[in-house]
């Protein structure tokens, strides 16, 4: 059992928190791993600095990434869509909690790929967000078919669709 920041009370000391077998979920020459980085921004554009966390997840896998001058990069397998109880089924995508000084809660949003536009089209979470934010829930390309970049604005005009735990 890991346990997470929003799970303790501080001071959080980064080497601590983030082991290696923690900051990445598969090994970077995995044929099934996929870079995932970006910048954790503030409302004037800036990276947060240090003292965050980002962690996502999925049903097979968990990784926690240590934000550096607001930038996280780490290594995960692309989930598989989800069926849901429903029988709806759920696009492959990643559940993300950012933990923060200055946050008394976690925040949590969720991170599409661009490369299932057909899957994100039908998600039930995913169109249930007003049409002009969906673009915040999806990654952009990166540099290869395995890169891909996800910026988190906290504020401002390109601000992140948080959710509620609920």
């Amino acid at each position: 059992m890991i346990i997470t920041p929003a799970q303790t009370c501080g001071p959080l000391f980064g080497f601590a928190m983030t082991p290696a077998p923690v900051v990445q979920a598969v090994e970077e020459n995995d044929p099934e791993a996929i870079l995932v980085e970006g910048t954790i921004l503030d409302g004037a554009g800036e990276g947060v600095g240090y003292g965050a966390f980002v962690e996502m997840w999925s049903r097979n896998q968990t990784v926690r990434a240590r934000a550096l001058d607001g930038h996280f990069r780490t290594f995960i397998r692309k989930p598989e869509p989800l069926a849901l109880a429903n029988g709806q089924t759920a696009a492959p995508h990643l559940d993300v909690r950012l933990v923060m000084r200055g946050l008394a809660l976690p925040l949590l949003t969720k991170m599409y790929f661009p490369d299932e536009a057909e899957a994100n089209a039908v998600d039930p979470i995913y169109t249930s967000v007003p049409e002009e934010h969906r673009p915040q829930l999806v990654a952009l390309p990166g540099d290869s078919p395995r890169h891909f970049v996800f910026n988190v604005h906290l504020q401002g005009e390109d601000e992140a669709v948080f959710f509620t735990a609920d």
